[in-house]
């Protein structure tokens, strides 16, 4: 007759495997050291591998006879190459949609997007290669890393020389915005200060300058480029502060952080104000091409009600969806206005947005 292992309730015949429904009583086990021809030795650590749908064998406490042993996970799911950001993803769709909807894209706008696309995609399995994502992910997922930085590299410069072979010198010269930008990512990337205020600066510069080369090549003018870019550059940095913010509110204990806190949300809460007085303030200039800047009004808005409100670190998924929508109404607003000013040469603007 078969003896019951106690720690995982199942038959204790050798190598029975350890699934998801019952890795939870694994924490009973006492752990000890395995035969290396097995699967080498067992770190305590695989008590929580074992909460997530792991294949285990454990070497249990002695009340089976034969015992079970650790091992190595199977069938686990691969990791997907791509950016664990979303709100990078955001940064680098709006501009692009931007130029898309509110441009007339040739050619040359497509393949220097997609070039750009895939540069960004790139991004992921070169952090891992570099073990920004873990030892583990780096020792595990090389292989399938290099593969992916190969694919995604060769599409964006078969794409990036396309698209340039293609444009015109203006767009060829403007292509050199975001080039030394992303570089100079990449390097922070590496480090892993991709997250830090720097690298989330830099970051929003590189993804919404972009929108440069992009809107040359889809015949935009180049104020209203210019413009768009800065617009998003701006609503980047406002979402950005908005969630740092509330980050460091949450986590300041001592009076000194707390009052930094304070002077942070005032800049920010000044900064917001401005960008609504220069967004108000744009439709009635007299520079058609930078009506586009009362786009940026939305995100403006929002973030200021947040500075103001001062939600909890446990509303950050809420501001992230309400921030989504404010971009949303941004790029609806800019795209509205661009087909504005192609269609007319001067438009007396009789609201402070110039959607009709």
């Amino acid at each position: 007759m078969r003896n019951r292992c106690e720690a995982c309730r199942g038959p204790g015949n050798y190598g029975r495997p350890h699934t998801a429904s019952i890795a939870s009583n694994l924490r009973s086990v006492t752990w000890q050291p395995v035969y290396h021809d097995i699967a080498g030795p067992v770190m305590p650590e695989y008590a929580a591998i074992a909460r997530s749908a792991f294949w285990l064998r454990a070497k249990c406490d002695g009340s089976c006879r034969i015992g079970c042993y650790l091992q190595e996970h199977m069938g686990t799911a691969q990791r997907k190459m791509i950016p664990r950001e979303h709100g990078a993803y955001a940064e680098l769709l709006f501009p692009i949609a931007t130029v898309f909807l509110g441009g007339s894209p040739t050619t040359s706008t497509w393949l220097l997007a997609i070039g750009a696309i895939a540069v960004f995609l790139a991004n992921e399995p070169l952090l891992v290669l570099f073990g920004q994502r873990g030892n583990r992910m780096q020792r595990e997922e090389s292989d399938r890393a290099k593969r992916a930085l190969l694919v995604f590299l060769l599409v964006a410069f078969c794409a990036g020389v396309a698209g340039l072979l293609l444009a015109t010198v203006a767009v060829q010269y403007a292509v050199g915005i975001p080039l030394p930008l992303g570089g100079g990512l990449i390097m922070l990337a590496m480090q892993g200060l991709e997250r830090s205020m720097v690298g989330e600066v830099l970051a929003a510069a590189t993804l919404s300058s972009i929108a440069i080369p992009l809107g040359l090549s889809s015949g935009l003018g180049l104020a209203p480029t210019l413009a768009v870019a800065l617009i998003w550059l701006v609503t980047s940095l406002l979402g950005t502060a908005a969630v740092r913010l509330t980050v460091a509110r949450t986590k300041a204990k001592s009076d000194e952080a707390l009052a930094r806190t304070r002077f942070k949300r005032l800049l920010l809460i000044l900064a917001c104000l401005a960008v609504i007085v220069v967004g108000v303030a744009a439709p009635y200039g007299s520079r058609i091409g930078l009506w586009v800047l009362a786009a940026a009004v939305p995100v403006a808005v929002v973030v200021l009600t947040m500075a103001i409100l001062q939600p909890t670190a446990r509303r950050l998924r809420f501001m992230g969806w309400t921030l989504v929508a404010a971009n949303l109404c941004s790029l609806i607003a800019v795209v509205t206005t661009l087909k504005i000013i192609q269609n007319f040469d001067a438009v007396e603007p009789t609201l402070p947005f110039p959607m009709f």
